[in-house]
């Protein structure tokens, strides 16, 4: 059997956070992280470094048999928007799989895009449609027929009753969306928030009940130089 080499894009918390997800797997073979810039590290986890980012291109001929990648970068590199810029310009270059963790449980009838990661003891119920590129944590349950678009963050322990969650938005740990409300993109759900009305786009909360703190700024105007 042919092994699926994989390497891990970052060097933080969400990038070791994939190493026991991948190996608990058991379907890829990881290589070793891409590094934004080269510091003192050598390894993470007895995985190597292999390269930063402006060289993976002449890594990857070197390492052809190298065909899949994981994001292990998190909302710290620009918010999500940053986030997806990065994926989509590695989405250019290799596969990113699904990483689901077996201890998660994970209905037949759910449909869940590439890229995508589920950590341990979390719950995805039947008609649920999970965009490309999420990523759920660990006791967070996503109840049935949601719809979230692609790259959006789930923290651990929230309670998703909700109908329709925006790309690019971020809920909070222990966070909690109501029957059938909705989202916008690029919105920021505090932790321990308690929505029980739909949100516009761009919107950061905060509260039990949840109160607008303001508009996401920062995602607001990278969207609109992207537009112009």
């Amino acid at each position: 059997m042919i092994e699926k080499k994989i390497i891990i894009i970052g060097t933080g918390q969400h990038a070791r956070m994939l190493v026991e997800l991948i190996e608990e797997q058991g379907k890829y073979k990881i290589i070793g992280f891409i590094a934004k810039d080269w510091s003192n590290k050598k390894k993470i986890l007895g995985y190597p470094i292999l390269c930063i980012e402006k060289n993976l291109k002449s890594f990857l001929k070197k390492n052809n048999d190298i065909k899949y990648y994981a994001c292990g970068v998190g909302d710290n590199a620009g918010g999500m928007k940053g986030r997806e810029k990065i994926i989509k310009h590695y989405d250019n270059l290799l596969t990113a799989p699904k990483i689901i963790s077996p201890k998660s449980y994970i209905s037949k009838y759910s449909k869940i895009g590439k890229g995508s990661i589920i950590e341990a003891y979390a719950k995805v119920m039947n008609g649920a449609t999970i965009g490309k590129h999420c990523m759920i944590e660990s006791f967070t349950a996503v109840n049935h027929d949601q719809n979230i678009k692609s790259n959006v963050f789930i923290g651990n322990n929230c309670a998703l009753a909700g109908k329709f969650i925006g790309k690019n938005t971020i809920i909070g740990d222990g966070s909690s969306i109501g029957y059938k409300v909705s989202i916008g993109s690029n919105c920021i759900i505090n932790q321990g928030t308690v929505v029980t009305k739909s949100l516009k786009n761009n919107r950061i909360v905060f509260g039990n009940p949840y109160k607008v703190l303001k508009n996401n700024t920062k995602f607001v105007d990278a969207i609109k130089k992207k537009k112009n």
